[in-house]
């Protein structure tokens, strides 16, 4: 098996195919999953809280547990250069790992998603983000955990529904972004299930969601970091799991989850130590 360092060699970087275009933000992110960490790290201790993704179920509504070893996320502004860091990371992979999906993700309008409301507006910014998102302390300080799932949307359903009731769903107005005041939200609201708090706090999470698929058949495909994988894991439990009232999320109506699976994202120190 060739080393990592030889694959670096054969193939360009990610840093030198952004320098084609210095604006086109060229970024891509490596997740790592739990089976395939004593693989590729056969002396590094896994990290903490790094599991498989365990399947969820109530009622009519599942989020399944798919495969998946490594998971690439590769970000910019130019499809063409995203494509170009994909082709390459495929080939630096090759050696290990061979590419089951190929997904391609875009920003919808003002970073909306194809149910047409704004995603990702509770996001934690600066410092609070860094204290959502990074493991803080030890060998994986820097690093973070990282849960992805497909959704693909039942626009028909949805459409059916007025705009005060898809809002009711979601819990935010749907045109202006407006966050309905905690005591006119429905008890069902996916900003209300989807929320993790500890003693009255809220843990945020950073979500960095994308719109995936074409005009007949679409949805968003779920990208969420946290510091620590439970965070992750209770916000979709609470979101699938009906309370004493027999509230859960609404917006499980309207889409269909199809994949689930938890990664690791290493701190870029640990990277460069394993690789020399």
């Amino acid at each position: 098996m060739p080393s990592q360092r030889s694959s670096r060699a054969q193939s360009p970087s990610t840093k030198s195919i952004r320098q084609k275009d210095p604006d086109s933000q060229v970024s891509s992110t490596v997740g790592i999953a739990a089976r395939a960490w004593p693989l590729l790290f056969p002396e590094a201790d896994i990290p903490e809280g790094l599991t498989a993704f365990e399947a969820m179920s109530d009622g009519d509504r599942s989020f399944p547990s798919t495969p998946g070893d490594l998971f690439v996320m590769v970000k910019s502004s130019r499809i063409d250069l995203a494509l170009e860091v994909g082709k390459y990371l495929i080939l630096g992979f090759a050696p290990i790992a061979d590419c089951v999906e190929d997904q391609r993700g875009f920003k919808y309008l003002d970073d909306r998603d194809l149910i047409n409301f704004v995603d990702g507006t509770e996001n934690p910014r600066g410092t609070e983000r860094a204290a959502a998102v990074l493991v803080l302390s030890g060998t994986y300080a820097g690093g973070t955990h990282l849960l992805i799932q497909t959704y693909l949307d039942r626009q028909a359903e949805w459409n059916a529904l007025t705009i005060e009731d898809q809002e009711g769903v979601i819990g935010r107005t749907k045109f202006d972004d407006i966050e309905i005041p905690d005591a006119e939200k429905k008890p069902f609201a996916h900003n209300v299930k989807s929320k993790v708090e500890i003693d009255g706090t809220e843990i945020k999470m950073f979500r960095q969601n994308r719109a995936i698929g074409t005009a007949k058949e679409h949805g968003t495909m779920f990208v969420g970091f946290a510091a620590e994988a439970s965070t992750l894991t209770t916000s979709l439990r609470q979101m699938i799991t009906a309370d004493a009232d027999g509230n859960y999320d609404h917006l499980l109506d309207f889409v269909t989850a199809t994949t689930g699976a938890m990664y690791f994202v290493p701190p870029q120190a640990f990277l460069d130590a394993i690789t020399g």
